[in-house]
């Protein structure tokens, strides 16, 4: 699994990401469907595909695929609706072992998380071999596949855990990152999506290569190899978003999935002692017309009740009237721990709101996710 030899102590971060995550918590929950091609939402109607299993992927299945076009490369497929809770509780037990090897642990989304492993060699042993170690626990400890880079370089162990998949592990040296990087494909790097993709095509560039040689480009898009070196921190957003089975158009109906993915941005906000002081709604339509909109607030927070009230008030002035909408997502960014004054008034509200927040979260932990909710604002106003 693992390249035989070992970093040496540095920053050396992992990257972890869930391979087919959604599908294989469902073979998880129910064993009998191991082995068969497991394929979440795309259900009905004009709903798309959130995850498909590695027996699925084999017909050519991939998630944000249409239901219909997944029926017909895979018509023996077991189609299956989101369970988001479900989903969030194993999320939420994967960070807790990430957890017990490094305290520094970042949710990059639901199913991906990087893990500073700087420093726990005398606790773990050699970085190689305590990624392993947690892949190993990982499956083992909750039946989940998953898949890791190892490297000085954030972007790099994204990319090198993207490149492991399925069931791998890669490892790139420091100083070896753009020997690894240059021969991908361009659109390897997280965030260069079509358009981005087509300029640089038009331009020649083809390989991560072709970009490194031109200075102009190369530090626009690429923060590959420097944010291993200079130990900077980077800012990264918490984000959820889940394709409806049944389109929406009330708006009552449409708020209650918004509360659910307010409590998961909420609750792992939380988890990592972090504050977002923007926050971003996305909203995808039936016609595939996709709109974001974004609030940055005077105060960051990391609280369900005031992401709610910032998200349902994008919703009220950006939700088109008569318009089923198919996708609905939330991020979290501008993310920070500490560094802001607040009025007296609203420390006390603040501190009142964490230890409610607090117990919410203790008992969740405890029982589960689905043990404790709570209403949404509109819910208590009726």
């Amino acid at each position: 699994m693992a390249s035989p030899s070992e970093p040496a102590t540095m920053g050396c971060y992992l990257h972890i990401d869930m391979d087919a995550f959604f599908a294989s918590v469902e073979q998880v929950l129910d064993p009998s469907l191991r082995g068969k091609p497991v394929i979440v939402g795309g259900r009905k109607g004009r709903g798309v595909v959130t995850s498909a299993s590695y027996e699925a992927r084999k017909f050519g299945v991939h998630s944000a695929m249409p239901g219909f076009q997944a029926r017909k490369l895979c018509p023996q497929g077991i189609f299956l609706p989101n369970r988001r809770r479900a989903y969030s509780e194993f999320s939420h037990e994967v960070f807790a072992i990430l957890k017990q090897f490094s305290p520094k642990v970042d949710a990059i989304s639901i199913d991906e998380g990087i893990v500073d492993l700087e420093g726990t060699e005398r606790l773990f042993g050699p970085p190689l071999k305590t990624a392993d170690r947690i892949i190993r626990r990982i499956r083992s400890e909750l039946g989940l596949p998953a898949s890791g880079g190892l490297s000085a370089s954030r972007m790099v162990a994204k990319i090198a855990a993207t490149l492991a998949k399925p069931h791998g592990l890669i490892y790139v040296p420091k100083g070896a990152e753009e020997d690894f990087l240059s021969p991908l494909a361009v659109e390897m790097i997280p965030g260069i999506g079509p358009k981005t993709h087509k300029t640089m095509l038009q331009r020649g560039i083809k390989i991560i290569g072709d970009l490194l040689k031109q200075d102009d480009l190369a530090r626009r898009y690429l923060d590959l190899i420097e944010d291993g070196h200079t130990g900077r921190t980077h800012d990264h957003s918490i984000g959820h978003e889940t394709t409806l089975d049944k389109p929406l158009k009330a708006r009552e109906n449409i708020e209650e999935v918004l509360w659910e993915l307010v409590e998961e941005i909420g609750g792992r906000l939380r988890r990592d002692k972090l504050y977002a002081r923007c926050l971003t709604l996305k909203i995808r339509y039936t016609n595939f017309h996709t709109l974001t909109r974004s609030r940055t607030l005077s105060s960051p927070t990391c609280f369900d009740r005031e992401i709610f009230e910032a998200m349902s008030d994008l919703l009220r002035q950006n939700l088109s009237a008569g318009r089923a909408i198919r996708l609905l997502g939330v991020s979290a960014s501008a993310l920070q721990s500490t560094g802001w004054q607040e009025p007296l008034f609203d420390r006390q509200k603040r501190a009142s709101w964490e230890k409610l927040y607090q117990g919410i979260d203790e008992l969740r932990h405890k029982y589960g996710e689905a043990s404790i909710g709570t209403a949404t604002p509109r819910t208590r106003r009726g």
